[in-house]
């Protein structure tokens, strides 16, 4: 069951508010290029999606069947449906309220890794490759998002969790995690920031100033990154975005160009030891064995905001109308996917990312990103 897409009227909706409260407060926090492209990005990654959760399914119900641990565990460890029977019903919260925890400690671990290892931080940086921060940017996941998470989550499936229970708990997480991403909340009361994300915290998270980067990781509970060395205090004004800012609007782009770089790596005259050395390095480890590369995650310097032209009022409504027709469509592939031939359904599936890939490319061709240094209006 896609939990996430029956939250997508609740993401609109609040994405719609913080608009609302941009434009009367006279703020900047959005730009249409870049909301266009958060969008985009956040649809391809649950196309992907499509054909990500089959394969992920009956790796965790063969795991389930084959490792489970339930004869190593009380027969009872987890109930999850409510009952009339009090006892019962105390039963199934507590183990909602536990499996919700693991999760969050698991999510913290994937998410720290997912930053301290190039081959995992190429299938994570486009979450982070936006200069704005606004509830659009909780939407811009990376197509291998869920790979990845769902390898940490596999020990689930040891305890005889059901994947719908999973992927419910993880949708709740992720709920949580959306509203943090916005600049309209400063601080909220001290008991709240000591032991939940805040978007206070996850600023600090999405920042490139050098003292915030690879901090904050959690997803709900901010006491992990407090038990494990990980925790950032905001104190200065974050800017948003990755070290070596992205220079493009195409979410195809977005996705794959670290991959790209370590691509290159592998034909460099380096030994095949260091390359390998490499994937499973730090970040910026790349760099440091080959200085064509760039460096993607430590810097003592903080690099400017890239400045772009503004679309004009046409090109705005052009882009927005072929975002709208391709969100339609994306969501319909999503809907029916389950009804329709796999091959056709992978035909769409490529066809929609040549649709977003050109939108990106309308994008960049009319603001100049990356070549034009004029101040966005």
């Amino acid at each position: 069951m896609n939990f996430i897409e029956m939250l997508i009227p609740f993401f609109i909706f609040f994405i719609v508010i913080e608009v609302v409260f941009n434009l009367f407060y006279k703020k900047n926090f959005y730009s249409i290029p870049d909301t266009i492209s958060d969008m985009s990005l956040g649809i391809i990654s649950r196309l992907t999606d499509i054909f990500v959760l089959i394969l992920m399914m009956h790796i965790y119900e063969n795991i389930s069947l084959k490792y489970s641990l339930s004869s190593f565990l009380p027969s009872k460890l987890f109930h999850f449906t409510f009952q009339r029977d009090i006892l019962e019903n105390i039963q199934a919260l507590a183990s909602w309220l536990t499996i919700f925890i693991l999760l969050d400690f698991l999510f913290y671990w994937s998410h720290r890794f997912s930053h301290e290892i190039s081959i995992l931080w190429a299938s994570h940086v486009a979450h982070h490759s936006s200069q704005e921060y606004n509830l659009t940017v909780a939407l811009r996941q990376s197509f291998l998002r869920n790979a990845i998470t769902l390898c940490f989550y596999m020990v689930f499936a040891m305890l005889n969790v059901p994947w719908t229970v999973l992927l419910l708990t993880d949708a709740l997480n992720r709920f949580y995690q959306f509203w943090v991403h916005t600049r309209f909340f400063n601080r909220l009361p001290h008991w709240i920031e000591y032991l939940f994300v805040t978007p206070s915290h996850h600023r600090v998270h999405h920042a490139r100033n050098p003292k915030y980067l690879d901090k904050n990781y959690a997803g709900v509970f901010i006491f992990w990154d407090r038990i494990f060395g990980t925790f950032e205090e905001e104190k200065e004004e974050p800017v948003y975005g990755i070290v070596k800012p992205l220079k493009t609007f195409n979410p195809i782009r977005a996705n794959l160009h670290v991959f790209g770089e370590m691509i290159s790596l592998f034909r460099a005259p380096i030994s095949i030891s260091l390359k390998f050395k490499a994937l499973i390095s730090k970040p910026d480890y790349m760099s440091n064995i080959n200085m064509s590369m760039p460096n993607q995650r430590s810097s003592s310097a903080l690099a400017p905001k890239i400045h772009y032209v503004s679309l004009s009022n046409l090109q705005k409504i052009v882009s927005i109308v072929i975002l709208i027709v391709l969100v339609t469509l994306s969501l319909a592939l999503i809907r029916f996917s389950t009804k329709i031939d796999l091959q056709f359904a992978l035909i769409f599936y490529f066809g929609l990312l040549g649709g977003y890939g050109l939108l990106g490319n309308y994008l960049d061709r009319k603001t100049g990103i990356g070549r034009v240094p004029q101040i966005v209006v």
